[in-house]
């Protein structure tokens, strides 16, 4: 998967007066009709000076006047490199990484603010970025996305704000990608998860958060998921890992027939892209839940997926505690794991075969994204997902999803 970009790199930075050092795969993901590899890039000035410069070569998708457009050697088609913050696909991102234009926009909308701290919550390069913004006066954030994405959103706020589930307002908007959002209340779930793991209150919040989602009165589809996009990451994922390649393909042979079918099952509105980083909780009562997050991708689909996407981010979320060392909050990740599926699988009894492949489908893509480091440890993790997929789809009387002995690591992979 990881093509030779040695000599690329290095093309991108000629005339910068910048030079290459080394560069470390760190990420891939599909992009128009190519791939989109990230590179963490270490460079030296003229004067000495070290730097590490996230870098992204993209074969298939946008660039702007911060691209290099550069020749690969290896196929003679032209790619396009830059290095964040200069995302061509978010052409505001550049502007909200300092302090003083953020301050100066911030002011601009009628919200002032003095000594802003900045901080980068999330980033996928080209379809979004959230920068968080804390100030004495207020905390906001700022959501950048692709600008013909801003109505669409503000629209799905404004919609789950009225239907009474508890996401961020939208305080202000610009067509050039730029959103304004307030703090919701609470905390992430995922940090307070050893107190959640054994409540049956969370799961029956997590239930009842659903059931309102699927109250809002939305027209659209959910974003695509993994099941969707199954062959993008079956061919990601058998690329990194060949050795694996006939189990890869059994498994997602194995999805692929278990989902015939599914045309005919009930839609509802889902989130999309849910896991316990999405969801905020109260901080006194962790089991009652206070907020929702990242509602882009919501609209109508099949709602087993966003429980498996719930199951499967815990599953990664266990293994990444223990990688850690903390043997403790792995388990309890790996017990609300449980916990989620045996109930959703409790309130559906009728679609109770159809959680395997939507928690298998969703592993196998995290899967790709650790192999595809090429390290060793991503390897590693990428075989335990694996053996997780396997326990996913295992048939049995009720659908059975990984559990801790299956998953916990010989040695420490780092998630």
């Amino acid at each position: 998967m990881w093509p030779n970009h040695e000599r690329v790199i290095p093309q991108a930075f000629a005339g910068s007066g910048t030079s290459v050092v080394a560069a470390r795969a760190h990420s891939v993901e599909p992009s128009g009709n190519g791939y989109l590899y990230g590179y963490e890039v270490d460079t030296v000035d003229r004067a000495g000076q070290r730097a590490t410069v996230l870098t992204y070569v993209d074969t298939g998708g946008a660039h702007d006047q911060n691209s290099a457009i550069v020749t690969d050697p290896t196929t003679g088609e032209p790619v396009s490199v830059w290095a964040y913050p200069n995302d061509p696909g978010l052409p505001v991102l550049p502007q909200v990484t300092y302090r003083d234009a953020v301050a100066e926009l911030l002011a601009g909308i009628g919200m002032p603010v003095t000594d802003p701290t900045l901080s980068v919550a999330a980033y996928r390069p080209g379809k979004r970025a959230v920068v968080r913004v804390d100030a004495p006066e207020r905390v906001v954030f700022l959501k950048i996305v692709r600008p013909h994405r801003v109505a669409p959103i503000v629209e799905s706020h404004e919609q789950f704000v009225a239907a009474g589930l508890p996401v961020p307002r939208v305080l202000s908007s610009r067509g050039d990608g730029l959103l304004v959002l307030e703090r919701i209340r609470g905390v992430p779930a995922g940090s307070r998860i050893t107190e959640i793991a054994d409540d049956p209150r969370f799961v029956g919040s997590l239930a009842a958060l659903t059931g309102r989602i699927a109250s809002v009165p939305m027209t659209q589809q959910a974003r695509a998921d993994a099941m969707d996009h199954a062959d993008w990451h079956r061919r990601t994922l058998v690329t990194a890992l060949p050795q694996d390649a006939a189990e890869i393909d059994e498994l997602y042979d194995a999805i692929g027939r278990r989902s015939i079918g599914w045309g005919t099952a009930t839609k509802q509105v889902v989130h999309g892209d849910l896991h316990l980083e999405q969801v905020f909780v109260d901080e006194d009562e962790p089991w009652r839940i206070s907020g929702l997050l990242d509602i882009d991708t919501a609209g109508w689909g099949f709602p087993v997926r966003d429980i498996g996407a719930v199951v499967a981010h815990l599953v990664v979320t266990g293994l990444w505690h223990r990688s850690r060392g903390d043997a403790e909050r792995g388990a309890a990740a790996e017990r609300l794991a449980d916990a989620v599926a045996r109930d959703w699988v409790a309130r559906n009894p009728g679609e109770a075969d159809r959680i395997g492949p939507a928690i298998g489908a969703q592993l196998l893509a995290h899967a790709g994204g650790q192999a595809t480091t090429g390290s060793a440890n991503g390897i590693e993790t990428a075989q335990q997902l694996l053996a997780a997929t396997r326990v996913a789809l295992a048939e049995s009387s009720s659908p059975t999803v990984p559990s801790a002995g299956v998953l916990r690591p010989r040695s420490a992979p780092q998630v």
